[in-house]
């Protein structure tokens, strides 16, 4: 069985244990991961975005990084240190046109930083930003399309609309146990893309090709 650490945002996103590494209340990043995969996994750790500590080698080489790319490598050493072979994250754009290179950019130079030799494995990684932000993905569970493009304000008001309350985990996460998982071309249809195929290959040793 492999372990699995989680970041996100907070409660929404890793539920209870964004406060609480033995939390047992799911977020909507575990329940999207059960939802693909039930079982041959289990969380072993998880941290929210804002508790992340800094990368701590090479910080002055880095200091004119984006700030979410010291996070990521951060999060990925953490990962290593609770000995996990997977790390899931979710990180919401919330206006900001820079984050998602940034946490691009850092997940592209991971394998140089030299953690894969020190840990003696490589770690799976899925990963990458939320569109405008998790309120978006629970409407694009609901069906709604084109939520990736909409602006903050809109998917408040559409969420509002729909009678789902706002950042309530357990609705949110009713909606990912009840809803049919989206295949396309979308910041959450990517996501659980690079899911399904980093399950396939690390519990059923299947090598398969993410949807591009």
């Amino acid at each position: 069985m492999i372990k699995v650490f989680l970041g996100g945002e907070g409660k929404n996103d890793i539920g209870t244990r964004s406060q609480d590494p033995m939390g047992d209340e799911v977020g909507v990043v575990e329940a999207l991961l059960r939802r693909v995969r039930a079982d041959g996994w289990r969380v072993a750790g998880a941290i929210s975005w804002q508790s992340i500590r800094k990368y701590r080698a090479g910080a002055a080489r880095q200091r004119a990084d984006h700030a979410d790319a010291h996070n990521v490598r951060a999060l990925v050493q953490r990962a290593y240190e609770e000995s996990c072979e997977l790390l899931a994250f979710a990180r919401d754009v919330d206006g900001e046109a820079d984050r998602e290179r940034a946490i691009h950019d850092a997940l592209e130079t991971i394998e140089s930083l030299g953690f894969a030799e020190e840990y003696r494995y490589r770690l799976a990684i899925v990963g990458g930003v939320v569109k405008p932000k998790l309120e978006g993905w629970i409407l694009c569970l609901r069906g709604v399309i084109g939520t990736d493009n909409m602006s903050r304000a809109a998917v408040d008001r559409a969420l509002e609309a729909a009678g789902i309350e706002l950042k309530s985990t357990s609705a949110y996460v009713a909606i990912v146990e009840a809803c049919e998982l989206p295949t396309g071309a979308c910041s959450l249809g990517d996501w659980l893309e690079q899911a399904r195929a980093t399950f396939a290959r690390l519990i059923d040793g299947q090598v398969t090709e993410p949807r591009m």
